[in-house]
């Protein structure tokens, strides 16, 4: 225990002077073996390059690549422009289309910060001009684009299922019922606070305009029958459907947008190769940092102490609930997920919780930390694009994370929410 605490506490306090987080963690994991004199120092290495030793962990640049292209190819653009001819005419229609574009965005990428930047660039301008307030459109879509990691396909999933050897396209079917009902709360809170604002409704386009959109939206969406379909149908694994998705959005933006060239690729792969750089240091560290506290007892420990207080199954849910939205709050997600899911899935599965079920709580638990302060990578993001200060958009938060909270408490106490969807798919 004596190793764990200086280990957290090195962390926490290089995080604290903005440190990147992987070097934080591969420092923090060092100082640990050193205290741990019977290892070698080698071990780290070693244990940092078998945590990134996976042909699965091959899907996360390729979802980051389609996210990249997908921005830059118009494909966001159509994807708005499909959900303004189905909620844009209602009162409040663009807070509608922000939570409808997002969900069928986060059938594409799997990543909620991809969806902040790039839904947020076009739509909170646009809120803001048509008289929205900057607090509400900061909220919304900072909330809104975390459902990116909740509806399949999700990069936290992948390194979930990973980490604990679950089925990743059961994953993936798990997370459609908890998003779904993340979309439609948000979309309710945002009606009730539309009305109550007076928003706006958008002018009702002709028929023959909505028609020539929707065609024009089709070669988008079949990106999320091509990942979706091609996983559930068996006919792809998730790496090899992201890379199908990746060529496809590339042709997409380059033969029927005309958006994207072979000159733009080397730019793209540089952003997609920087961004990667980063989560594979974080991946890497937070598995060596968590062999290291396997090898402890630390997750026999923590559930130990924890069954000695009680056993009752609800109230021990509960406190994985409490533990995930604190870490959430601070830690960025990739290593949380590496970190802690072999700390509380034993305890999870001992309880009798589905190994599915628990991945996608873990999920809706991050997904939560996305907008909550101090990090709140996806609030962080949306304050940017809104040019405004984190502390002033708080209040406007808080509605939609009650929704959230709502969702977490389902899913937690009714595991049908989640299960239901794979056993129908994948029997």
């Amino acid at each position: 225990m004596t190793v764990t605490i200086c280990t957290f506490g090195i962390m926490i306090g290089l995080m604290l002077v903005n440190v990147p987080v992987g070097f934080a963690l591969g420092t923090a994991t060092l100082g640990g073996i050193m205290v741990i004199s019977e290892l070698p120092l080698m071990v780290l290495a070693q244990r940092m390059f078998s945590g990134m030793d996976s042909f699965t962990l091959i899907a996360i640049p390729l979802f980051i690549l389609t996210g990249e292209l997908m921005c830059i190819g118009g494909v966001t653009r159509d994807l708005m422009n499909f959900s303004m001819v189905f909620v844009g005419h209602v009162r409040g229609g663009l807070a509608y289309v922000n939570v409808v574009s997002s969900m069928i965005f986060a059938g594409i990428t799997g990543s909620a910060a991809t969806d902040t930047s790039s839904v947020g660039s076009l739509l909170i301008p646009t809120m803001i001009e048509k008289g929205y307030d900057k607090d509400y459109t900061v909220a919304l879509t900072a909330t809104a684009s975390t459902i990116g990691i909740v509806i399949p396909p999700s990069i936290p999933m992948v390194l979930y299922g990973v980490a604990s050897n679950t089925s990743i396209g059961a994953l993936f079917a798990g997370g459609v019922i908890p998003g779904l009902m993340i979309g439609g709360g948000l979309m309710a809170v945002a009606g009730v606070l539309a009305k109550r604002r007076g928003y706006a409704r958008e002018e009702k386009k002709p028929l023959a305009e909505n028609l020539l959109i929707l065609l024009r939206g089709i070669p988008a969406l079949t990106t999320v029958i091509i990942i979706l379909g091609g996983i559930i149908s068996g006919l792809f694994t998730p790496t090899e459907a992201a890379g199908v998705a990746a060529v496809y959005t590339f042709l997409l933006g380059k033969y029927y947008y005309r958006e994207i060239g072979f000159r733009d690729l080397p730019r793209i792969m540089k952003s997609v190769g920087g961004t990667m750089g980063m989560v594979a240091l974080m991946v890497s560290a937070a598995s060596a940092l968590g062999w290291m506290l396997t090898v402890q007892g630390i997750p026999r420990a923590i559930g130990e102490m924890i069954f000695a207080a009680t056993d009752n199954k609800v109230i021990i849910l509960l406190l994985l609930n409490l533990v995930m939205l604190f870490v959430g709050t601070w830690m960025d997600i990739t290593p949380a997920m590496i970190i802690f899911t072999p700390i509380l899935l034993p305890i999870a599965l001992h309880i009798g919780v589905d190994p599915v079920h628990f991945g996608i709580i873990l999920v809706v638990n991050l997904a939560i930390g996305l907008f909550t302060p101090p990090v709140g990578l996806c609030l962080f993001i949306a304050c940017g694009i809104a040019e405004v200060q984190m502390s002033s958009v708080l209040k406007a938060v808080v509605p939609f994370f009650l929704v959230m909270l709502t969702v977490l408490m389902l899913v937690s106490f009714i595991p049908d929410l989640v299960l239901f969807v794979p056993h129908a798919l994948l029997k």
